[in-house]
């Protein structure tokens, strides 16, 4: 037994809108319906193919956290550290490690564990604020060009001097000023 239904109904692919016969009906046509499919196919693929990405990036350290020794790059990718700040710690004898030939140095993991446990040492911070010497009034200071063609410098030995012996400069607008009786003593 056949319907006489007709329903109005939005295409699930294209979003049109179109007559059905049937109220399951869910695309407008068979071209929607494939090109659908194929979207869903595709989409499922991608899916499939993250999380095995995403399996194989984390199945290293699920190894690395039931190993009893490790190497240094291992240890490096378990606590997320560079190569060169695990050889560091080691160098500065933090971690406790053995060098058995040339190319192997093994870690304990209980030592890396011991290492959370212990209490911290305070390290704190310190800035140690930078002298601002009183600057020279203009008319008392040379600029970097006149102490160039005064002194017959070149702008690279002008600068390693300045600062080799930390002499003050500063800037203003768009002229960098050294005072005269600081550079003087230097160059006469």
């Amino acid at each position: 037994m056949s319907s006489n239904i007709s329903v109005y109904k939005i295409c699930g692919f294209c979003g049109l809108e179109f007559l059905a016969k049937k109220t399951t009906t869910k695309y407008c046509s068979l071209k929607c319906a494939s090109k659908d499919y194929k979207r869903r196919l595709k989409n499922q693929k991608i899916e499939n193919s993250n999380l095995q990405t995403i399996k194989i990036k984390n199945q290293p350290l699920i190894d690395l956290k039931d190993k009893e020794f490790l190497r240094v790059r291992q240890l490096a990718l378990l606590l997320g550290f560079s190569v060169k700040t695990v050889y560091r710690l080691i160098n500065t004898k933090r971690i406790n490690a053995h060098n058995f030939s040339k190319r192997k140095t093994l870690i304990r993991r209980s030592d890396i564990d011991v290492l959370f446990d212990q209490p911290r040492i305070g390290f704190e911070i310190v800035l140690q604020p930078t002298e601002q010497g009183k600057q020279a009034e203009i008319k008392d200071c040379y600029t970097i060009t006149e102490i160039q063609k005064k002194f017959n410098i070149s702008s690279g030995a002008l600068y390693n001097l300045i600062k080799r012996n930390n002499i003050n400069k500063f800037s203003n607008g768009k002229f960098t000023y050294v005072a005269k009786k600081d550079i003087e003593g230097f160059l006469k």
